[in-house]
């Protein structure tokens, strides 16, 4: 598995993941998102296409949030919600990478 930043493509019909993506959709950034590719796919990726390793994933959701900051649901249902710590968001970092093998 690799993780990659892309954008959308058009469709024609709407816009949809890249082909070279196989799990997308993940920490929107403008029009950039986050991705997986299984190592068995075989579409191109192309030329400048941003790969990252899960530390610097790390580092870039850590610019991310010091900039905006990243919420979490309060302690229970119903309340306002809450900005993640940098601990948070590195431990929801860890685990998405962990969860995409």
């Amino acid at each position: 598995m690799t993780i990659y930043e892309y954008v959308l493509e058009d469709a024609g019909a709407g816009f949809t993941c890249p082909p070279w993506i196989d799990d997308g959709g993940y920490w929107l950034d403008g029009d950039n998102m986050i991705g997986v590719r299984d190592d068995t796919n075989v579409s191109t990726i192309p030329d400048g296409a941003i790969s990252f390793t899960s530390a610097e994933l790390e580092a870039r959701q850590l610019a991310l949030h010091s900039v905006t900051p990243m919420m979490k649901e309060g302690a229970t249902p119903g309340d306002t919600m809450i900005e993640m710590t940098d601990a948070e968001v590195s431990t929801q970092v860890q685990a998405w990478v962990t969860s995409k093998g």
